[in-house]
């Protein structure tokens, strides 16, 4: 399918991850602005979006573990048969040997941010500093507080302005990255950090990938907010997370964390090392991975896999398709919640 034909049965798409669960980008598929391939009789499930001639893939397939290598082969043919040329964006290594076995390449994009929730207690010099800052936040009056759907017409508009203040003079994006629409935040529970008048000051959407796993969805804050606000708040959700019995929580990816840093990396690796360490000017690349940072030093590495591609021209491909104006669709969301309900 191409670029204007977006058509996505999302009842489909919703009960097939309520079955097989996902990863931490399959929410992203919630956002409706990607076409779904569905193979291996419907047991598998790959999210793309048509870019020039290329078909951007976002993470890996989703579905039966055992039908995944060949799910990949029906997508390449299928890419074969349009004339053009499938590219795996945020892969991880676990099925690596599969994309290799076409001929693909890789070349790291950054690292996942991982929190392994049962092993966090908060205790200990490491989390002295971010302990003292949420006392502080207590002491003067700041509350958290997890909602469910559904949202009053109220919440939303406020939630609506944290997300206006955040956003500034920037515009939404999309494909990889999550973009705000009250639809798309009625989908999942939310976090609240409000100041001592009861005012929303941040927030942030808890996307379920499963029973076990979660991943900290979208997040904003007011231009105004106090500093270490954002941190306040991932600590109250990660607790409130342990207290629901989740196992892992997924921050997403730092991109370009730790890439090219081997004097025998690609030279586009090097480049993006350049761009990683000197481009705070256009995205705080190093700011984002030392924010994570703060709350675990588990990364998994992502890779994009290519091949017949030269890579800076992927990768502004990619970057194009990211800075697209985010589709605007409502279908589907009442079965969306319906889904996170009964998750688990």
């Amino acid at each position: 399918m191409f670029d204007n034909e977006l058509d996505v049965d999302m009842d489909q798409v919703v009960s097939f991850l309520k079955e097989y669960g996902g990863h931490h980008l399959s929410h992203l598929i919630l956002l409706q602005d990607k076409q779904v391939f569905w193979a291996q009789e419907n047991k598998v499930l790959i999210a793309y979006r048509r870019t020039g001639n290329k078909l951007m893939v976002l993470g890996d397939p989703i579905g039966e573990e055992s039908r995944l290598k060949d799910a990949i082969d029906e997508f390449c043919n299928y890419g074969e048969e349009l004339g053009l040329t499938p590219i795996f964006y945020q892969v991880s290594s676990h099925y690596m040997h599969h994309y290799h076995e076409h001929g693909y390449r890789f070349t790291k994009v950054g690292e996942e941010a991982i929190v392994n929730l049962q092993d966090l207690t908060f205790a200990g010099k490491q989390w002295a500093k971010l302990r003292t800052r949420c006392n502080k936040f207590n002491r003067n009056g700041f509350t958290f507080t997890v909602l469910q759907p559904p949202y009053s017409t109220r919440l939303l508009g406020e939630v609506a302005e944290v997300s206006k203040s955040w956003l500034g003079s920037q515009k939404e994006k999309g494909f990889s990255v999550v973009s705000f629409s009250e639809d798309y935040v009625s989908s999942f529970p939310i976090a609240l950090l409000k100041d001592s008048e009861s005012r929303i000051i941040a927030f942030a959407t808890i996307a379920i990938s499963s029973s076990k796993s979660t991943c900290i969805d979208l997040m904003r804050k007011t231009a105004t907010s106090p500093h270490g606000t954002m941190d306040v708040l991932f600590i109250n959700i990660f607790k409130w997370l342990k207290e629901q019995q989740y196992e892992t929580c997924s921050l997403g990816m730092a991109p370009l964390s730790n890439v090219g840093n081997h004097k025998d990396s690609q030279m586009c690796e090097r480049i993006m090392r350049q761009a990683y360490h000197h481009g705070n000017h256009l995205y705080n690349f190093k700011g984002l991975r030392e924010f994570k940072g703060k709350f675990t030093d588990s990364f998994e590495p992502k890779y994009i896999g290519h091949k017949k591609s030269f890579v800076p021209l992927l990768l502004i491909q990619l970057v194009t398709l990211i800075n697209r104006p985010p589709v605007k669709r409502t279908r589907a969301f009442a079965r969306i919640k319906d889904l996170l309900q009964n998750t688990g």
